[in-house]
């Protein structure tokens, strides 16, 4: 009986070949699908992580929304007190008149706005952008821009308090539910509102 002679394994790495020299084709792993559990283990570890990050992104992006507004109400308040010493009048009205109790930023008004029972209220444009109010002496703009709060919403500045010793002078934000929550009297803001005084 003839011997034949021992082949050698063929080299790693390469694939392996038939006697008349081709490679041979292996067939490849069947795949294996996920199974529903694991799927929805998958589903159930997303949510899980959504409720853990979620609430802390929510809090940031809402923190960043409050500290955004306060900006905008500094320089609010900066420019009507650069308006006050250019054209030395209140911003209550056309040259110092006391017809405007209140005066509103663009964006939609805030439900409950507790000025509209002082009286009259004018955009805060007619006195930080164009000279509608200010008369003569009126040197601004006293505001690059006016904006809507980051909700939407108009800021309220209540001038009345400026000349009524019964209310105080307030640029006043709605926050996050767009409802006023803080009296013409108040010194500290009510509900989510944010307040800065202007005396």
């Amino acid at each position: 009986m003839p011997s034949h002679p021992a082949q050698d394994p063929p080299p790693s790495g390469n694939p392996p070949f038939s006697p008349d020299g081709d490679p041979q084709h292996l067939p490849s792993p069947p795949r294996r699908r996920p199974r529903v559990f694991e799927g929805v283990l998958g589903l159930g570890l997303l949510v899980v992580l959504a409720g853990v990050v979620g609430p802390g992104v929510a809090e940031r992006v809402e923190n960043s929304r409050t500290t955004d507004a306060i900006e905008q109400m500094q320089l609010i308040v900066e420019g009507l007190h650069s308006y006050s010493h250019d054209t030395l009048t209140l911003p209550t009205g056309i040259q110092g008149r006391t017809n405007v109790s209140w005066l509103y930023s663009p964006g939609e008004l805030p439900f409950n706005n507790p000025f509209v029972d002082g009286g009259s209220a004018r955009p805060l444009s007619d006195a930080l952008l164009d000279n509608t109010m200010g008369g003569s002496r009126w040197w601004g703009p006293y505001i690059s821009e006016l904006v809507a709060d980051p909700w939407g919403r108009a800021y309220l500045v209540n001038v009345d308090g400026l000349i009524n010793g019964r209310e105080r002078a307030m640029v006043l934000c709605a926050g996050p539910d767009g409802m006023v929550s803080t009296s013409a009297t108040a010194l500290k803001a009510g509900g989510d509102d944010i307040i800065l005084l202007l005396d």
